[in-house]
């Protein structure tokens, strides 16, 4: 017998302090619910915001290049004869580098880095000199863009093929007057980015970007040629 007036311990029974199967199977039910609403909303959101900073991009070439054709009687670099050895004071037309389209823009830029879509697998290049367009370039240019002809294309992504061509030595992808290109999954899951000589940038679809072709060839374009990275067709 415990002595009077001393206290009985307490004992309290309790069970294992893990999860029993059951317990688990609930938590790992509930994660595995929680993941497949919230991965495919994130991965969403991720593909849109690389898509809205790459049509960004496309904005700030776009101005650099018009800015370009001020101070170039009102001509953008495919549109001025190249000057071996004056980079400064010629375009890219005839060049035997592609990638002058968008070097002598070099002032006007800053950087190359914004050559590259925040979508593309390639590396971007630090400086200019660097430059490489089969590995830094993520944009195509409208050979036939002109600052008089407002729907015409001037720059875009390079993930875009069809039409009666393929590339030749310059580096073209000669449309001409057909308006099937299409975008590829490349980069925007079969979408694309485009800048026009007005100044707009757009995010399009395929049938989009071939509104916009139509429209380039009726308001005074003769042909539709992108220049563009070799081997990406």
């Amino acid at each position: 017998m415990q002595p009077a007036g001393k206290a009985q311990p307490w004992h309290r029974h309790r069970r294992g302090e893990g999860f029993t199967l059951l317990e688990l199977l609930v938590v790992v039910g509930i994660i595995t619910l929680l993941a497949a609403l919230i991965i495919p909303s994130v991965v969403k959101a991720r593909v849109e915001a690389r898509r809205t900073e790459c049509l960004n991009n496309l904005r700030q070439i776009d101005i650099a290049l018009r800015n370009w054709a001020i101070d170039n009687d009102d001509r953008f670099p495919w549109q001025v004869p190249f000057s071996p050895g004056q980079p400064a004071g010629g375009g890219s037309l005839g060049s035997p580098d592609w990638t002058d389209h968008f070097r002598v823009c070099s002032n006007e830029l800053a950087t190359p880095k914004i050559l590259r879509c925040p979508s593309d697998t390639n590396t971007f290049a630090l400086t200019w000199a660097e430059l490489d367009g089969e590995r830094h370039v993520s944009y195509f240019v409208g050979l036939e863009a002109r600052r008089d002809h407002a729907q015409s294309i001037v720059l875009g992504d390079r993930n875009v093929y069809g039409g009666g061509g393929g590339l030749d030595p310059s580096w073209s992808f000669y449309l001409g007057q057909s308006i099937d290109a299409t975008w590829d999954s490349a980069m925007h899951r079969f979408r694309g980015n485009v800048a026009m000589a007005d100044g707009s940038a757009h995010q399009t679809t395929t049938a989009l970007l071939r509104e916009k072709i139509a429209n380039a060839l009726v308001t005074g374009c003769t042909n539709v040629v992108f220049s563009l990275p070799r081997g990406v067709l």
